[in-house]
């Protein structure tokens, strides 16, 4: 005979686990294959690329040409790609605020060679749950999610930084990666909202 003082207990701890398991599997399409409901995008001349390449670990960069935080770091991750490149860095333009040509002027004048994708319907950016610009998220090739948040140190708060950035986030994220290690504590982002058009 079952106590009935037992049966509420055992109901919480049911759903308590169907909970959990459900956030388990949120978090596998979220950094596993499924983006959404596609698998390719173009770039800003016109390029189709896969959103998740075979075998390769990537580093999505969320962007806006108007946000400042998004002109100083451009460099920095420029830097980080051609150092890294067993890494697939992408930048993302999430809705239809920018036009093709105001992403080509801007990776020219910041000097960005990898793809930015243009995400107008923003099937990256809420499949990854990314809020802000510059948000960077790192899946490894096994699909995991081993990053995701600031790029460094540098941006105490909105309109506020450090001279010189002390703790570089995201590199030390590529450096674990490489080296076999488990994925980092996340960052909270700071930066520009991503637009909702």
């Amino acid at each position: 005979m079952i106590n009935k003082s037992l049966c509420p207990k055992l109901f919480l701890i049911g759903l308590l686990s169907i909970l959990l398991m459900a956030q388990s599997a949120d978090a596998q399409l979220i950094a596993g294959v499924k983006l959404a409901s596609v698998s390719r995008l173009k770039d800003f001349n016109g390029k189709t690329y896969a959103i998740r390449p075979v075998g390769k670990s990537v580093a999505y960069l969320f962007l806006s040409t108007e946000c400042p935080l998004c002109k100083n770091y451009a460099p920095v991750v420029e830097k980080l790609k051609k150092e890294h490149p067993g890494i697939q860095f992408y930048g993302v333009i999430s809705g239809v605020t920018f036009s093709r040509t105001e992403v080509a002027t801007f990776t020219k004048d910041y000097g960005i060679s990898f793809p930015v994708l243009m995400d107008p319907a923003k099937h990256i950016s809420n499949a990854m749950k990314a809020t802000v610009t510059p948000e960077v998220i790192l899946i490894g090739a096994d699909g995991k999610e081993y990053y995701r948040g600031l790029i460094d140190d540098w941006v105490v708060s909105l309109g506020k930084t450090r001279r010189v950035a002390s703790k570089k986030y995201l590199e030390q994220a590529i450096n674990n990666l490489e080296a076999g290690g488990q994925p980092l504590t996340a960052t909270t982002p700071i930066g520009c909202l991503i637009s909702n058009f």
